[in-house]
């Protein structure tokens, strides 16, 4: 018997635009210093700048158990001066082997506090994005953006997908999102995080959208790691805030 080989666990469209200033529609956008449109300035780029900046390789070298990290910086410049008029530092560090650890720390280096909101919008390729079902969420509120952000209750039980779905969970995990068909799991291990964004756009909106094709929106499911809306985080002088997430795959049993 030949062992199948392992699929990605990430997902990137076939039609993302790669470029320079241009969000790339899957693997794991950093979405910072706020989440979706800015509160008050809806000319400003929505999810922040920080997906679509270059940023700085500080560092790349192998850690403990054959695994490799790298590190990248962030920093306060002339490019967002415009959109967010403080002083800071972002690192991303991923750390990749036999599972997948992402961490993302804001350090303040100005003279008075700021707030900011950070998702790591992790886009998960998936057998059937209505076949899956998130564990982990059941008995927390949300932010129902499908519907005017109407604040909702969870009850017991996995969250399936039917249509969009656009939720900011007043939770930072841990979740898993199964997924049958694919015969595997990917648990979300956080640390740091008090919000978990679940966001598929469903065959009509994804339609409107052109860098996705036709049943793109069926291969992924968004799981974000983050601190948003109410779970925003406010950083003192000199203060920092770091939020990290492992993703661990365990194979379901036949």
């Amino acid at each position: 018997m030949v062992a199948q080989p392992e699929r990605d666990w990430l997902w990137v469209s076939e039609k993302a635009r790669w470029g320079v200033g241009t969000a790339l529609r899957g693997g794991i956008p950093i979405c910072f210093p706020w989440f979706g449109p800015h509160p008050t300035e809806r000319s400003f780029p929505a999810h922040g700048f920080a997906r679509t900046s270059i940023w700085r390789l500080l560092a790349v070298d192998e850690v403990a158990g054959s695994r490799v990290r790298a590190v990248f910086e962030l920093g306060a410049g002339d490019a967002s001066a415009a959109f967010f008029p403080h002083v800071f530092t972002a690192r991303t560090t991923v750390i990749a082997g036999d599972d997948l650890e992402v961490s993302f720390d804001v350090v303040n280096g100005g003279s008075a506090p700021f707030a900011f909101e950070a998702a790591l919008h992790t886009y998960f390729a998936v057998s059937d994005c209505e076949a899956i079902a998130v564990e982990g969420l059941g008995g927390h509120t949300y932010v129902d953006k499908v519907s005017a952000g109407e604040r909702r209750l969870h009850g017991p039980g996995p969250l399936r997908i039917s249509g969009e779905v656009d939720r900011v969970y007043q939770s930072g995990g841990p979740v898993t999102l199964v997924d049958p068909a694919g015969a595997r799991s990917l648990r979300l291990e956080t640390r740091g995080a008090a919000s978990t964004v679940v966001w598929n756009p469903g065959a009509k909106k994804a339609g409107a959208l052109t860098d996705v094709s036709p049943d793109g929106f069926r291969r992924f499911v968004c799981l974000e790691t983050g601190n948003v809306g109410d779970q925003r985080i406010t950083v003192p002088p000199g203060g920092s805030h770091a939020m990290s997430v492992q993703y661990l795959c365990v194979r379901n049993r036949s």
